[in-house]
């Protein structure tokens, strides 16, 4: 069979299961099956041989190595790496498959194709980090064919080679997430340059930090530590290098909290730059010198103003051990410890970078244009920047999130004119206020693409480095942030990030699961986004207990998770179980023990004001959940004979203030006891209706459930609980004042205690099964619950008002209508007749999408409400609103990013008197804005306004418009209610009945 087929085909119409995972709207260079067309590479007895030129980069030699292996994975054979020139090479025809791996102007093999026209470099030359593959044909003479890697530079070359192995089926993932090769028979090169590069982002990576317990303890487990005590040494940092250049990364913050990277291991310095990677220094971390290094070779303390020649001598002995190395070097400076420094000012911070950069130059011998180096702007920093301090513009201006995920600032003015440009330091991990959360994976990937979307348009693409401490139990954000920062144009469109999650799914466990998991995850997002693990230990608890049923709605949602996660992982391998354990099962069900215990205290401490027996069991359930988590981390640290062992170390449950707690320890439960009296027997039925704070027989008031209408959404069912408030038998009965039309569920029945919830507590659904024989208008139904097990028999009534309305008219065709006061609208559920500079964002936030403004690049901030682009709602109501009528502005935690045009909405009411808010105060950027942690630990700006005193709704239909003035802004709920008719609840009532 001839290794070289050349057909004119269309490569697009090869499908993933034959060609493997297709690049963004681009065909794979690659095919799997027997028979194919282009170069045959590998096959039954077949290997390649890897080929690179001696004079080449030492990099570039590693990583054909790395290439030789990874077919190795995929065949059961690895390829054969061979050190030969160009002379070496072309003299002879060679009888294997052979590829040529090299870096243009490095390597004789790739500058001699070029030489001879056989080999296209036009795409590539002189461009920062790009490569190609190509299939040439006859490139000697008695050479068929060959499939060229040729790469502009070092990271180029590197990439084009780790791209190859992730395409045949080797996941940058191999290692840190145990994701198992595809098995291959065959593998061919199809036909075509194929060409990426260069990169949207100049410097991409991640900065391991927070690192104690699990890296530190991991790290101590499995490499030789260093004379310092550091685990982090170079066996350990060739595994970080591996991933972050075959997520086509180039750039590190190293571990810090108890190392020291270039004095750990002699190895680490040298060892980055032949990889490719750039080290550089977190933002207090200045001039290339560890934290540590400050307390063990500084010689004074840590302060310009008293010390400044010790931390001169200090600073300059950093640059000069970094400088034949590839350093972006930090600059500034905080006060020990990453705290803020009570002698610094701006005139001083001026003083230092001024000085930091005239030893950058007399020490590296280059001009400051040449030396990478970033000033972050974190914490109070901006605020000196804010008030007028100037630097060099060869300084990148490292701006920062909020370490929650929104971003302080944007350039503004002739920022982006900088020489310097701009960067973004970001966080998955963070410690410190309001609280710490560095346990597992609690980032909304849409989240992510919209910032960071955000900042890139705005010019923000220098350097992207995202905090992500372990790293492990961060995989999926990681993967998510490198690919966005790698090639924005990928994901242009507002679901790209769900388009990504599947293919990145598929090229993990399997094409059969890839949309299912993608699924999973994004719901996995959503559910985090309303509180982090961290923040749940808050009282009150954060979802209502009571109101719209909104704690045992969302753990219900999480239920559904596991179950779904657990029926997928189930059918998988056994080898690809693993990975997906680690990276999706593992986050559901330790995410849902945690949420178990929280909520089932809330719904435990409601039920014992109830005297409801099942308190006892959810007290119980929580001591079981306890357990669970326990067993859980326990089953991740004896993965693969306790690979991870360590990684969920992490503390987590029991948080009291911001920082972790020394142990997890439950939250105080609460029990009942027997009743006691004559009258226990008589008390032993309770009935609570939904959404109701008053139960029989506690109260001496009316029971009432919330009102059912023709619009009543289909997830609005009307119940009541019946249960035992003591140990005893007793039967019941229910009954309604209109049975014709009237219908319940369960109407009769027993309950035992003590037992099974499901015994000693029953659901009874209360719905209308005709409305046509439902008087118009308001009208109120009786139901009542016997005790038919006593005598004298104990009742309960309870009132189920009814809203039957008149017909809605014909041209209301589009639009919520109101239930209760209420009307509750999901924010991508704008009108037809919106403006089309609004764009929907699928799955983003805590209940359905969000909306913001586009393009990013645009603001509003002058424009009145009448000529602006605006949203419209139109709404339908049957009551008439009253003097505290309100609308409430749901929108996601995003800060003011430009602090001369800060964030507003306004809205309006049928054309009435606009109502214009800002929902974030403005302030110097020297620390957060006043509500700002509420809003970070509920996910949202919540902003309730009074109707103007001039407008009063009547029945009918209306329209309610809202203008948002910046694209930093997403509007993701509103709800109207027209008087006293919202409960208190953190994720507000659910949307209402929409036409």
């Amino acid at each position: 069979m001839a290794l070289l087929r050349f057909f004119s085909i269309i490569l697009g119409a090869l499908s993933l299961a034959e060609s493997g995972a297709a690049y963004k709207n681009k065909p794979s260079p690659f095919t799997f099956a027997a028979e194919s067309t282009g170069y045959q590479l590998a096959g039954p007895n077949v290997v390649p041989e890897i080929r690179v030129a001696p004079n080449d980069l030492p990099g570039v030699i590693r990583v054909a190595k790395d290439l030789a292996a990874d077919f190795g994975k995929v065949l059961g054979v690895n390829a054969t790496v061979v050190t030969a020139d160009w002379k070496a090479t072309s003299q002879q025809g060679i009888s294997k498959p052979v590829i040529i791996i090299g870096t243009v102007g490095q390597s004789s093999l790739i500058d001699n194709l070029a030489t001879s026209a056989k080999l296209n470099t036009a795409n590539i030359t002189n461009k920062w980090e790009t490569y190609s593959h190509q299939v040439l044909s006859s490139p000697w003479a008695g050479q068929e064919a060959v499939f060229v890697i040729a790469g502009s530079d070092l990271r180029g070359t590197v990439f084009g080679a780790y791209q190859v192995s992730e395409q045949i089926g080797v996941s940058p993932w191999h290692y840190w997430a145990d994701v198992p090769p595809i098995s291959r028979k065959y593998i061919w090169a199809n036909s075509g340059v194929y060409t990426e590069g260069p990169p949207s982002v100049k410097y991409r990576g991640i900065f391991l930090n927070d690192e104690a317990p699990a890296l530190t303890g991991w790290g101590k487990a499995n490499f030789k530590q260093s004379q310092y005590g550091s685990a982090f040494v170079s066996d350990f940092y060739k595994r970080i290098f591996d991933l972050v250049l075959r997520l086509k990364g180039n750039y590190v913050w190293p571990a810090m909290w108890s190392s020291m990277f270039y004095l750990d291991d002699a190895k680490n310095g040298p060892m980055a730059t032949e990889y490719g990677i750039f080290m550089g220094t977190s933002h207090h971390e200045p001039m290339a010198r560890a934290d540590k290094e400050q307390g063990r070779f500084l010689k004074g303390s840590w302060d310009w103003k008293s010390n400044k020649g010790g931390v001169q001598s200090f600073m300059e002995e950093g640059v000069k051990r970094s400088k034949d190395w590839s350093t972006m070097y930090t600059l500034g400076m905080r006060g020990s410890g990453d705290a803020a420094s009570a002698t610094l000012s701006a005139s001083s911070l001026e003083e230092i970078i001024k000085w930091q950069q005239s030893v950058l130059t007399k020490v590296t011998g280059k001009p400051l244009s040449q030396i990478p180096q970033v000033w972050v702007m974190y914490k109070e920093v901006p605020g000196y920047w804010q008030k007028g301090m100037s630097v060099s513009d060869d300084v990148t201006l490292l701006w920062s999130d909020d370490n929650r995920g929104n971003i302080r600032r944007i350039p503004i003015g002739n920022e982006n004119k900088r020489s310097g440009g701009s960067g973004m330091y970001y966080h998955f991990d963070y410690v410190g206020d309001p609280r710490n959360y560095k346990w597992i994976n609690t980032i909304q990937l849409q989240k992510t693409w919209e910032q960071m979307t955000l900042a890139y348009d705005r010019g923000i693409d220098k350097v992207w480095i995202v905090n992500v401490g372990d790293l492990k139990a961060l995989e999926l954000p990681t993967a998510h942030f490198m690919a966005l920062a790698w090639d924005r144009a990928n994901f242009d469109e507002p679901d790209s990030t769900t388009e990504w999650l599947k293919e990145w799914s598929g090229r993990q466990f399997g094409e059969d699961v890839a949309e299912a998991t993608a699924d999973l995850m994004t719901t996995y997002g959503k559910l985090v986004s309303r509180h982090k693990y961290e923040d749940l230990s808050r009282t009150p608890f954060a979802f209502h207990a009571s109101n719209y049923d909104e704690a045992e709605r969302n753990f219900q949602e999480w239920s559904d998770l596991v179950a779904s996660a657990q029926a997928i992982h189930d059918k998988l391998p056994a080898a690809t179980q693993t990975s997906f354990f680690e990276v999706v099962l593992h986050p559901i069900t330790a995410g849902h023990a945690v949420f178990e215990i929280y909520t089932k205290t809330a719904l435990g401490s409601r039920y014992a004001t109830e005297h409801r027996v099942s308190a006892n069991q959810f007290a119980k359930d929580v001591n079981s959940a306890f357990q669970r988590d326990k067993d859980i981390a326990k089953k991740f640290h004896t993965v693969l004979n306790g690979k991870w062992n360590h990684f969920m170390d992490q503390t987590h449950i029991g948080y009291n203030n911001w920082q972790e707690p020394g142990s997890n320890s439950l939250p105080k439960q609460t029990y009942v006891t027997s009743l006691s009296g004559n009258n226990a027997k008589s008390a032993l039925m309770g009935v609570t209706p939904q959404y109701s704070s008053q139960s029989f027989p506690s109260t001496t008031s009316k029971l009432s459930l919330p009102p059912l209408s023709p619009f009543t959404p289909p997830t609005e069912q009307r119940y009541l609980d019946i249960y035992a408030r003591d140990n005893g038998t007793f039967s019941y009965t229910i009954t309604s004042s209109a049975s014709s039309y009237v219908s319940i569920t369960k109407p009769n029945g027993t309950i035992t205690a003590p037992g099974p919830t499901s015994n000693t507590d029953k659901r009874s659904y209360i719905f209308v099964s005709d409305w046509t024989s439902v008087p118009k208008g308001s009208t109120t139904v009786t139901i009542t619950v016997t005790n038919t097990a006593i005598s004298p028999q104990t009742v309960a009534t309870i009132s189920l008002p009814l809203e039957n309305p008149p017909t809605i008219p014909s041209d209301f065709t589009t639009g919520h209508v109101e239930l209760d006061k209420t009307i509750s609208i999901e924010a991508a559920h704008f009108g037809p007749s919106s403006s089309k500079e609004y764009l929907t964002i699928p799955t983003y936030g805590r209940t359905l999408s969000g909306v913001k403004l586009a393009p990013t690049s645009k603001s509003y901030p002058s424009a009145s409400y009448s000529d602006g682009p605006h949203l419209s709602f139109p709404f339908y109501t049957f009551t008439p609103s009253t003097s505290s009528a309100s609308v409430t502005v749901y929108l996601s935690p995003s800060e003011n990013a430009n602090p001369t045009q800060p964030n507003k909405y306004t809205f309006t009411i049928d054309d009435a008197s606009p109502t214009t808010v800002q929902p974030v105060p403005v302030n110097d950027q020297s620390s957060q804005p006043a509500g700002w942690a509420d809003a970070v630990i509920k996910g949202a700006y919540i902003r309730t306004s009074n109707f103007p005193s001039s407008l009063k709704l009547s029945p009918g239909k209306h329209e309610l418009k809202i203008w948002l003035s910046e694209p930093t802004m997403v509007l993701t709920k509103i709800v109207i209610d027209l008087g006293g008719g919202v409960k208190t609840s953190l994720l507000g009532p659910p949307e209402s009945f929409r036409l």
